[in-house]
């Protein structure tokens, strides 16, 4: 404002010219046209003055906030792919997105080595991670970040319709490219857990599939004869029995020994298969 106000007082007084005549006398001449012009060009520096300063004065915010983007960049691109190593992720892709506080626009640019901190506890969710950014300098500064990743990963959806109670087989599944950020409850990314699984609950066209949907095949039916494995000291003994009741892979169920005609516990092994676990009564 100051620098404002110096030109408008050098336009007013500008105004009138001193000047001398050929008999020796002076006079005013008014000089409203040269006035007008020179009102122009000192406007045109003004709003030039005024918009450098302005760039200045910002210069610190854009550096600050380049500065926490960048390591903010820098800190999730590393995480997600640690992540995706640890998950075995193939043919993955990852959008950024980054929340910077406006607070920001307080803090100069950081003449020290920003510093980066994550939660010490780890980064639980990696659909929200969240980062301390710091700057040491004398003036330095602290803001929170946070990092909502879209992360665009091939899982298995539903080619068709599943209704429950399907035994799924290959062709009911194939692979999409899904935002998994936003997947309520999981994703599956090996086939094997899928086929041969039983819909527990209805599947869309084009949904993706996830583990709560879906349970382990009946492999042994109440009343069927099964074979009972038992094994001790490295000995193993089979017998026939009958299944009391239906059961899962790695379920527990109750099997009468055909011979002895004892009824045991035992563990679901294989399509009417069991390994036997103890005796339940007699």
């Amino acid at each position: 404002m100051q620098t404002t106000r110096q030109v408008y007082n050098i336009m007013i007084r500008n105004d009138f010219l001193l000047s001398f005549g050929s008999t020796g006398k002076h006079n005013f001449l008014s000089t409203r046209p040269l006035f007008i012009r020179l009102s122009r060009r000192w406007l045109l520096l003004s709003a030039c003055l005024i918009s450098l300063y302005a760039t200045t004065a910002n210069s610190a915010e854009i550096h600050a906030r380049k500065q926490i983007y960048a390591q903010a960049l820098h800190a999730a691109s590393a995480d997600m792919s640690q992540t995706a190593k640890n998950k075995n992720w193939q043919g993955y892709t990852v959008k950024m997105n980054i929340f910077i506080p406006s607070e920001v626009s307080r803090y100069k640019f950081c003449r020290g080595d920003v510093r980066v901190t994550a939660p010490t506890n780890g980064q639980r969710d990696i659909s929200h991670l969240r980062y301390g950014i710091s700057c040491p300098d004398d003036f330095g500064w602290e803001v929170a970040v946070t990092v909502k990743p879209d992360i665009y990963l091939p899982v298995w959806v539903a080619k068709n319709t599943l209704e429950r109670g399907k035994l799924v087989a290959p062709d009911d599944i194939e692979l999409k490219k899904k935002n998994i950020s936003t997947a309520q409850g999981g994703y599956i990314t090996d086939p094997d857990e899928i086929v041969g699984f039983t819909v527990k609950r209805r599947i869309r066209n084009l949904q993706v599939v996830i583990p709560s949907q879906l349970e382990q095949p009946v492999l042994v039916t109440r009343g069927q004869q099964v074979l009972m494995i038992a094994e001790q000291d490295g000995i193993e003994a089979r017998m026939f029995g009958e299944a009391l009741k239906n059961g899962r892979k790695g379920e527990l169920i109750k099997v009468k020994n055909i011979s002895s005609k004892r009824t045991v516990t035992a563990m679901v092994d294989d399509v009417a298969k069991v390994r036997m676990l103890g005796i339940a009564s007699n």
